[in-house]
């Protein structure tokens, strides 16, 4: 049986095809599509990402993007457009509950929901634990333990949890991650535009293979002009400040990205009386410099499966193949 998920962001569309017969993965696969821009768009684009499978499933995170008026309005579009091209579709809420079109009372339950089919595989395979999910845009850090839930559920209530946070390794902004970073043993206030974003300093880094997401100002994604869009936080140019003096900027930025990450999962792994971290997402190499610091053990879910940078769909598919004809 041929099972095909899917985790709708609002700049990512994750897709994954699975044939739960064999174990085989056929697709798993990062399509760009920018809600807030092109979401009149989304039904073509959606059209051509279909499959033969036999069971098809949706989590949602779009429902965020400023395209919409509020979430609810985005789930509901969301809803419209899944059921329309894939009739046999279901939904997962944040209760890990499997839901036909027909079968969603509460629309907002379905909001932000992928963090939900992440914990389904861990859940089932590792029992407990923290889950660690640096993402280009936003980070989760996430307790689990089979049978409890012990997860926030909602965005709001992670956020005061410390269990999200809004930024990642591609797609934040400089001027968000940092009001004040360490610069010619001193202290300096980066200029509040978006000049560069965290694909830069991590492109300059080499921590990143692919700068997938649109640059600041639509110049190239090569290293050279990530340090020109890196230089202008500090309302200068390249050949002002020298690319050593930017290598040493990023690696200020980058210190501050760990550093919240750090103490969140700190926060987290006390609350709930965890010691141990399970790290995924394109971003896990700070997730290893933060468990290096806290000196925690931790698995790289890379090393487990090759779905590590898909973990939605892949916990998604696993529930759907779970519940049988």
């Amino acid at each position: 049986m041929k099972i095909l998920t899917f985790d709708i962001g609002g700049a990512n569309t994750k897709k994954f095809l699975y044939d739960s017969e064999s174990g085989a993965i056929l697709k798993n696969e990062i399509h760009y599509f920018p809600f807030w821009r092109e979401f009149r768009d989304f039904p073509t684009f959606l059209s051509k990402l279909k499959e033969d499978a036999s069971k098809v499933g949706f989590v949602f995170t779009a429902e965020l993007s400023d395209a919409f008026r509020s979430k609810r309005e985005g789930i509901e579009f969301l809803l419209e457009v899944c059921s329309s091209i894939f009739p046999v579709a279901r939904f997962m809420d944040i209760d890990q509950r499997l839901l036909g079109y027909n079968e969603v009372k509460e629309t907002l339950n379905l909001a932000a929901a992928n963090y939900a089919a992440s914990l389904y595989y861990l859940e089932r395979n590792f029992g407990e634990g923290v889950l660690l999910d640096i993402g280009s845009t936003t980070t989760d850090i996430i307790p689990f333990r089979h049978g409890e839930k012990l997860y926030a559920k909602n965005d709001l209530d992670r956020m005061l949890a410390g269990q999200l946070l809004y930024h990642g390794c591609l797609r934040t902004p400089l001027s968000a991650l940092a009001c004040e970073i360490s610069f010619r043993g001193g202290r300096i206030k980066p200029a509040s535009e978006l000049f560069a974003i965290t694909a830069d300093i991590y492109n300059i880094l080499g921590e990143i293979e692919n700068y997938s997401c649109e640059t600041p100002d639509g110049r190239d994604k090569n290293p050279a002009e990530s340090m020109q869009r890196v230089a202008r936080m500090l309302c200068s140019d390249l050949d002002e400040l020298g690319e050593d003096e930017i290598v040493k900027l990023c690696e200020a930025f980058r210190e501050v990205q760990i550093d919240s990450i750090k103490y969140n999962v700190k926060m987290v792994m006390e609350d709930f009386e965890i010691d141990r971290v399970f790290l995924a997402g394109i971003g896990d190499f700070l997730g290893r410099r933060v468990c290096s610091r806290l000196k925690v053990e931790f698995k790289l879910l890379k090393e487990v499966t090759e779905v590590y940078n898909n973990l939605p769909c892949l916990g998604l598919a696993e529930a759907l193949n779970d519940e049988g004809d």
